[in-house]
């Protein structure tokens, strides 16, 4: 990503606006110049201003635009075809649905992502606490008593005078994790190993592929509704994606186009099957194939954030069951042998 380059949720916002203002006959050069005048965020006011000026020196909106190196190379593909096919509003407010659906998938994973660090960090410093600081209490209790910890309390005991002697490990590790969590929810090259990651996982294989499939068919919509023809929209939209089976799997379906129709190839690469098939095969032959794309964007989108919240569902229950048993277990341990000592006195 270029320094000054928007995000999913700017680009939408911006959309959003140029559309409405191509919808209601006023010009790009005019509906900047009102944007520019009324600009409520100080991360898109720049912007404007720059495309704005390169406006005014008579350049096409595409290139002013792309002068300001603040949007993606697609946004900037797409633009530059509604100019020419003169359906600049129906692509920039296909394009305002598209970057939203992009930023409503990144902040579900961000949320997934988010909740577990959270709870992990929770964890780490409960347990901290409780050996660091409790444990050596319980054990001036036992040598009071005449007693002493043996056993497991013992060696819980001793990891947390460990850890009190050497408290900035346990810090630097709680560090680490933030600084984890911060680079794999901010940063671009975070958010592909994670996204890469997802796609291998076993449990979150099919959430990765759906969200890529939600990005591709975003993109056949807007493509094919741009005018584009087969080829061109499928390499278009093909860029949109990271996940590696499906870029096969699309790739195959490009090669195959010339001896099959674009439905029977995406069925039979495996691209869609089951309800989402059918879809495909309706669409092509009514002549709908963009509305149809739209309609599977929009239900896989649907998909994902559900399985993204029974995710959570599962998540938030493990991980604070695991948090009870570990504090359970430590206190259990140096509990049971003191309620011992304390009956026999």
């Amino acid at each position: 990503m270029k320094a000054n380059q928007l995000t999913n949720r700017e680009i939408d916002s911006f959309s959003t606006q140029m559309a409405l203002v191509l919808h209601a006959g006023i010009s790009a050069y005019e509906g900047i110049a009102i944007m520019n005048e009324d600009a409520g965020s100080e991360e898109l006011k720049p912007v404007l201003a720059d495309i704005y000026k390169h406006l005014e020196n008579g350049e096409s909106f595409h290139d002013a635009l792309a002068a300001t190196s603040a949007f993606p190379d697609y946004f900037l593909k797409m633009v530059q075809i509604g100019e020419m096919s003169g359906r600049l509003d129906e692509v920039m407010e296909s394009l305002s649905v598209h970057y939203r659906r992009m930023h409503d998938n990144s902040e579900s994973i961000k949320s997934a992502v988010t909740y577990p660090f959270v709870m992990i960090i929770m964890m780490l410093v409960v347990v901290g606490v409780l050996i660091t600081q409790v444990l050596p209490i319980f054990n001036q209790v036992f040598s009071q008593l005449g007693s002493s910890i043996t056993g497991f309390s013992k060696m819980v005991l001793d990891l947390g005078m460990t850890l009190s002697n050497y408290s900035y490990i346990f810090i630097g590790i709680i560090v680490v994790i933030m600084i984890l969590f911060l680079y794999f929810t901010k940063s671009e090259s975070g958010k592909m190993k994670l996204y890469n990651f997802f796609a291998k996982w076993r449990f979150t294989r099919k959430l990765s592929l759906k969200l890529a499939l939600s990005q591709f068919t975003s993109g056949m919509s807007i493509a094919l509704s741009s005018g584009l023809d087969i080829d061109q929209s499928l390499e278009m939209s093909k860029e949109l994606i990271n996940h590696k089976e499906l870029m096969d799997k699309i790739t195959k379906v490009q090669m195959s186009l010339a001896e099959k129709d674009l439905a029977t190839s995406l069925v039979e690469m495996g691209v869609f099957n089951g309800m989402y098939a059918r879809l495909v095969k309706i669409g092509n032959k009514t002549g709908h194939m963009d509305d149809i794309m739209r309609e599977i964007a929009d239900q896989y989108d649907r998909e994902t954030n559900e399985r993204i919240l029974n995710l959570i569902g599962i998540i938030e229950p493990t991980l604070v069951a695991i948090l009870s048993i570990l504090v359970g277990i430590i206190l259990l341990s140096v509990m049971l042998p003191l309620i011992g000592i304390m009956s026999s006195l």
